[in-house]
């Protein structure tokens, strides 16, 4: 199951902020192919530098265009540009720990950071030192095999969850319920910038997509 990657820019104004310039470290561009679209396990190549790269204090950092994984103890940086749909599906494999930066881009190409795209230090420093730890706790609480978070301009949901209900988040907790996903392994389908419909009293809703019609364009 995979986001649809050039969904993800538009939650720009919910990102993290780059706050540190990159370090002397050098890129390895991981050379996996790009995939996208739904269904299908992670490519077996991308699985097998996972593991290659994998131990007690590794680390997938993913961003809305590409994942980075250090290369301990040699300074440098494995970078894959896949979409971190793909990441996270290969890195549930062989039980590698994620840290998510959406919705900002990787700058994966420069040195160089801006708001949009975090260099590597910029990147770890907001690993570092966001909290999670509520959300991770709500979303473990809800969380079944087939359960699928929904990220929309407007709000996100869970579905398929322990309450069989849809819960829905709102504000900068779109962004965090993204990030403790990304943490549990949990599915995510992107379809801002479209706006998910909600409802709104007594029998009213709000303009947009519905939850069946979001994960239908997720292919899900």
């Amino acid at each position: 199951m995979r986001t649809r990657r050039s969904n993800a820019w538009a939650l720009a104004g919910l990102v993290l902020s780059a706050v540190v310039g990159c370090g002397t470290r050098a890129l390895d561009p991981g050379n996996g192919s790009q995939t996208g679209g739904a269904g299908g396990p992670p490519e077996d190549a991308l699985v097998a530098a996972l593991r290659d790269l994998g131990g007690a204090d590794s680390l997938l950092i993913v961003g809305t265009n590409a994942g980075w994984v250090p290369r301990k103890p040699y300074g440098e940086i494995r970078a894959f540009r896949e979409d971190p749909e793909t990441l996270v599906e290969a890195a549930a494999v062989v039980g590698m720990p994620v840290c998510s930066v959406e919705f900002n881009a990787l700058a994966i190409d420069s040195i160089n950071g801006d708001a949009m795209s975090l260099t590597y230090a910029a990147a770890s420093d907001a690993c570092g030192n966001e909290n999670l730890g509520d959300m991770i706790d709500r979303l473990n609480a809800l969380k079944t095999a087939s359960t699928v978070v929904v990220v929309a301009a407007n709000a996100a949901v869970t579905d398929r969850t322990t309450n069989g209900g849809i819960n829905f988040f709102y504000d900068a907790d779109i962004t965090r319920l993204t990030h403790a996903a990304r943490k549990l392994y949990v599915p995510v389908c992107v379809v801002s910038p479209e706006s998910l419909a909600l409802p709104t009293p007594p029998q009213g809703q709000t303009p947009g997509l519905s939850v069946d019609e979001a994960l239908a364009a997720c292919g899900l």
